[in-house]
C-alpha cells in the first residue's frame, strides 16, 4: 500500500478534533504541478485497514496503482463515529425502530470542509483551488451528503460522487422537495448508484431501489445528460469492497 498522510484539525463548528487523510497523486514530489482535488467521506475507511471499520477500506490507493485515472489530491474527512449520520444528514429523523434520532449537522460539517479543511489544504498542496476542479465523494449516508452539497455547496465544489445512497429514511421528503427546488446551477459532474444487492433485507433493497430512481428522474430533468451518471450495479453490495471496485471508474468520469 502506498503512503499517505494524516493530519489532526480541530472543527469549531463541530467542537472536535478530526483525523484528515490525504493522499498525494504518483509524481506529486517530483513535479510542479498543481492538481485537482477531491474531498471524501469516512477517511479512515478509505486507504488503510489498519484504521477501517471492521478492518477493511476501500484500499483506493491500491486500485489506482497502475490504473490510468485522473492524477487527484484525495482529501478523507474522518466520520464522526456514533455521531456519524449527525453530520453527514441535514435533518434530524428516526434512525430505528428504538427511536434513536440522528441528522441535523450536515451543514456545520460541510462549513468544515469548505471553511477549515479546503483553506488549510489549497494553502499547504498545489491544488487548483476552483470550484471547477473540487470534488466531495462518499457512499450510503456519505452519499446522501455529497448529493445535498450538489444542492447547496455547488458554489464550492462541482463534481459529486454519490454511492448507495441511503435516501430512504424520515429525511427523504425534506431531500426530495430540496431536490425539486434546486436549478444544480454549476455542477459539472454528478454520478449517482445503488447496487441491487445493498440490503439483506428485501424490503431495504427495494427501497434503496425507489428512493435511488425517484431521485434520479427528478435530478433528470434538470440537469444535462452529459452531466449526469447513474448506474444500478447488478449484484452491489454495501460494503468497501464493492466501492472499491467501481472508484477508479468513478474518479475517472468526474475528472477526466
Amino acid at each position: 500500500m502506498k503512503e499517505y498522510l494524516v493530519l489532526f484539525m480541530e472543527s469549531p463548528q463541530l467542537k472536535v478534533t478530526k483525523r484528515i487523510f490525504v493522499a498525494l497523486p504518483e509524481g506529486y514530489h517530483e513535479s510542479d504541478e498543481h492538481y485537482p482535488v477531491l474531498y471524501l467521506h469516512d477517511g479512515q475507511n478509505l486507504f488503510d485497514d489498519m484504521t477501517a471499520h471492521h478492518k477493511r477500506s476501500w484500499r483506493i490507493l491500491d486500485e489506482l496503482d497502475g490504473s490510468d485515472a485522473p492524477k487527484v489530491i484525495l482529501v478523507g474527512i474522518e466520520n464522526g463515529g456514533t455521531k456519524r449520520a449527525n453530520e453527514l444528514i441535514p435533518w434530524e429523523f428516526k434512525f430505528n425502530t428504538l427511536n434513536n434520532k440522528g441528522g441535523g449537522q450536515a451543514d456545520l460539517y460541510l462549513d468544515f470542509i469548505t471553511t477549515t479543511v479546503k483553506p488549510y489544504i489549497d494553502l499547504r498542496f498545489r491544488t487548483f483551488k476552483n470550484r471547477k476542479n473540487t470534488g466531495i465523494m462518499g457512499s450510503s449516508f456519505g452519499g446522501v451528503n455529497s448529493f445535498y452539497a450538489a444542492l447547496k455547496y455547488n458554489h464550492v465544489f462541482s463534481r459529486f460522487g454519490c454511492l448507495s445512497n441511503a435516501f430512504f429514511y424520515g429525511f427523504y421528503d425534506k431531500m426530495k422537495e430540496l431536490t425539486k427546488a434546486s436549478d444544480f446551477h454549476g455542477v459539472r459532474r454528478l454520478y449517482m448508484d445503488f447496487g441491487t444487492n445493498e440490503s439483506s433485507v428485501d424490503m431495504e433493497n427495494d427501497d434503496y431501489l425507489r428512493t435511488n430512481r425517484e431521485m434520479f428522474d427528478i435530478v433528470k430533468t434538470k440537469l444535462d445528460e452529459s452531466h449526469l451518471r447513474f448506474e444500478v450495479i447488478e449484484g452491489g453490495k454495501h460494503h468497501e469492497r464493492d466501492w472499491q471496485k467501481r472508484f477508479v471508474d468513478i474518479l475517472t468520469y468526474l475528472f477526466a
